[in-house]
């Protein structure tokens, strides 16, 4: 589901900045790695990487969607994005699963404020930078000036990322045959239940895009055993293909997709994203907004049975340029929030 809709309000920028089957392959060569630290709930075993998708059914909807400009919106170069009206579809073979977006326009031609209390649709449309109203009291919130709480509260293995400017930075990586040197993955030491994440990060594509090369995941409820991303839903940002998708790793390289949607991007220039993530049962939505294109907020919802906790994983997995999470909140969504986000689920 992709649904365009207005921003509003101060866009406060941080300066620190899982049916059929559907095969696509890739080729990686490399050899096995342990974490030395223990368990390591993302450990896999390199080898030829195939990778296998499967769609799961999202229901068709239609969301609706209001044009205003943000004027807090960050700037950046220009450069190649997606069309903003381009259908979000996902299709496997046998039973067929079509997920169209449409858009319309309401908010200031009905009269309806879309940050009022009569508010519907995207939460993005007013909260951006993760604010602390978007949730229940008292959240965690990390924005990564303290390198002794990080340690505190998150793991992190291979070329673990680092923390510095007031920033959780991954890569950039060599981009080697070897897997390893382009994994830097970090999952907390706390598991999380029904939960509301909410991050803001910066990720350079690149200009010359070349699919499977650079991409960065969220994964909410991780199971702490697990060999890799099983048993839980990753928020793939593929920024090669300007696309977004729910997923579930299921092997060394194969992944089990639940839903996709394509996401404006500019290349060659650092793009910031607002990311929310909700987990409620065995239903997910994710938010996301390019702040360069604040009319344009995408919203994949997404259902699949996992276990009802576990860890949040920040995978960064061969990224040529870096990336940055400058702030990440987690808890339960506020009261004044939870009817609008729910209403999303699917």
């Amino acid at each position: 589901m992709l649904i365009a809709a207005a921003a509003c309000g101060d866009d406060s920028q941080i300066t620190s900045a899982a049916g059929s089957t559907t095969t696509e392959s890739t080729t990686e060569a490399g050899s096995t790695a342990q974490d030395t630290s223990g368990v390591d709930p993302t450990e896999a075993t390199a080898g030829t990487e195939s990778t296998t998708t499967a769609d799961t059914a999202v229901p068709t909807s239609t969301s609706t969607s209001t044009s205003t400009t943000d004027p807090g919106t960050d700037t950046t170069a220009e450069g190649t994005s997606t069309d903003p009206g381009a259908t979000a579809t996902s299709t496997s073979t046998g039973d067929t699963t079509t997920e169209d977006s449409t858009s319309s326009s309401t908010g200031g031609e009905t009269g309806v404020d879309p940050c009022g209390p009569d508010a519907e649709g995207p939460l993005l449309n007013c909260y951006v930078g993760c604010p602390d109203e978007l949730f229940a009291v008292p959240p965690y919130v990390e924005e990564f000036d303290d390198p002794a709480q990080y340690d505190a509260h998150w793991k992190g293995t291979w070329a673990a990322p680092t923390v510095a400017g007031g920033s959780l930075n991954f890569g950039p990586h060599p981009m080697t045959m070897d897997w390893w040197d382009n994994y830097s993955p970090t999952w907390s030491k706390e598991e999380y239940g029904d939960t509301l994440l909410c991050a803001r990060l910066r990720l350079t594509p690149p200009t010359v895009a070349i699919p499977d090369e650079d991409m960065f995941e969220i994964t909410m409820r991780l199971p702490e055993d697990a060999a890799f991303e099983t048993g839980a839903m990753s928020l793939g940002l593929l920024t090669a293909e300007s696309q977004l998708v729910f997923r579930t790793r299921i092997d060394e390289a194969q992944w089990q997709d639940h839903a996709d949607a394509p996401f404006p991007l500019d290349r060659g220039a650092e793009n910031t994203i607002d990311v929310l993530i909700y987990a409620q049962g065995d239903k997910y939505v994710a938010e996301l907004r390019n702040t360069a294109y604040p009319d344009e907020i995408t919203v994949l919802p997404a259902t699949a049975q996992f276990s009802p906790t576990g860890l949040v994983n920040l995978l960064g997995w061969r990224d040529s340029a870096a990336v940055h999470v400058d702030r990440l909140v987690l808890g339960g969504p506020a009261a004044e929030v939870y009817d609008r986000l729910a209403a999303e689920l699917p």
